[in-house]
């Protein structure tokens, strides 16, 4: 058991023990043995009047109605058991004291108990009342303990979400601290060992000739070279996955030419791929207050995944237009769709599609996370529609500059 719930339970107990043994000391009169003891000075008190009619010799056929408030009163506090000892109490009460010949037990004959049998009836129809509204108490009383039972269930189940909660959010602030303190580790080895595999692939270059055992070291340091830089991508990309979700990396906003932006990144694209590339951008500067690093980022992941996924003849169609209060970003290619129980994953850290994780080409999964945290913060939306007919369009929408809410971080 944790510290929190060694702190939290045993208050809890004590209140609830304490509470428990208030409302105890509150209610010992409303013990049914108490009522029986009520009984006795209740009907004394209920034979007073008839009593004092008796002695001034005033006829009064309801010598018994007080009786009934007795009854009521020890059936309302105290319960059937009690009020049905009042009723006996006060039918020998009444043909004791009252109903002739006095100080004699006369109710066991039948001219007696016949006078007496509208009292008796009218008593347990006072009983019958009794019994209903105890039903009706008892279920309420258990109503109200279920509720109670559902209170404190429902409190400890919220104090666990809570702790459950804090939890998470301490564990996410670990991996998000862990991830960051790692990538910056890794980053510096990964820096040097790529320094010195170019410097001595340099050094390699200058000889004319390399003695036979050394012949396949210029080709092996170039794939140490690749797989070095693939990792320092992957490093750079946790770092700005980590940064973006825990909204530690501000925005550098500026204004930003977006036509200018994807003229450049395309023209990249091309000389590194020599993939062709479809553009189709409006004739004027297009400005958009935003960071023009960050998207570009974006714009080289879509790229990117256009090219790595589209047969190697087809085209990448990329256009750019005014809409309205935003500004959307179209990156069309014309490889396997993408199936709709995919799209929703796509954006998902980590997450390749079978088709690209069965093909050749390498990749993180993280290219198109991050794409989406930046175009979030921007205010924008990234989304995929994908089919077989028409191929794959990746939509990049932009808020205008007059609803930007971004401040420059």
């Amino acid at each position: 058991m944790n510290s929190d719930q060694h702190s939290h339970s045993p208050p809890e107990e004590d209140y609830t023990n304490s509470g428990r043994l208030r409302r105890r000391a509150r209610r010992w009169w409303r013990h049914p043995l108490v009522g029986y003891m009520m009984a006795f000075p209740l009907v004394a008190l209920a034979l007073i009047v008839p009593t004092i009619e008796a002695f001034w010799h005033i006829n009064n056929y309801f010598i018994g109605a007080l009786c009934f408030v007795a009854t009521a009163i020890v059936g309302l506090l105290w319960g059937v058991g009690p009020a049905l000892f009042t009723i006996i109490l006060s039918v020998l009460a009444l043909d004791f004291f009252i109903i002739p010949p006095i100080y004699n037990f006369t109710f066991y004959r039948p001219a007696n108990f016949i006078s007496l049998l509208p009292f008796i009836i009218a008593q347990l129809f006072i009983l019958f009342l009794i019994v209903l509204r105890e039903r009706d108490h008892q279920r309420i009383q258990a109503a109200e303990k279920e509720a109670r039972k559902r209170a404190r269930e429902l409190a400890i189940n919220n104090q666990a979400l809570q702790e459950s909660n804090a939890k998470l959010e301490r564990m996410d602030q670990l991996k998000d601290l862990f991830i960051s303190q790692a990538s910056h580790e890794l980053k510096t080895p990964i820096t040097t060992i790529r320094g010195q595999v170019q410097i001595a692939r340099r050094r390699l270059a200058t000889q004319q000739t390399l003695p036979e055992p050394l012949a396949p070291l210029p080709g092996q340091l170039e794939k140490v070279e690749a797989q070095t830089s693939r990792l320092h991508a992957l490093v750079d990309d946790l770092l700005d996955l980590s940064s973006f979700q825990s909204k530690q990396l501000p925005l550098r906003l500026s204004l930003c030419d977006l036509n200018r932006l994807c003229q450049n990144v395309a023209e990249d694209q091309i000389a590194l791929s020599g993939c062709r590339i479809e553009m189709d951008l409006p004739p004027s500067p297009l400005l958009l207050q935003a960071d023009c690093e960050r998207l570009s980022q974006v714009l080289t992941n879509l790229l990117t995944n256009a090219i790595k996924y589209s047969p190697s003849e087809a085209g990448i169609c990329l256009c750019l237009r005014q809409e309205q209060a935003q500004v959307l970003l179209e990156v069309h290619n014309t490889g396997s769709h993408i199936p709709q129980e995919q799209q929703e994953h796509i954006f998902e850290p980590f997450y390749r599609a079978p088709g690209a994780q069965a093909s050749s080409k390498k990749g993180w999964g993280l290219g198109l996370a991050i794409s989406k945290e930046i175009v979030e913060r921007h205010g924008g939306r990234l989304w995929v529609e994908s089919s077989e007919e028409k191929g794959t369009t990746f939509f990049v929408s932009l808020p205008s500059p007059s609803t930007a809410t971004e401040t420059v971080g």
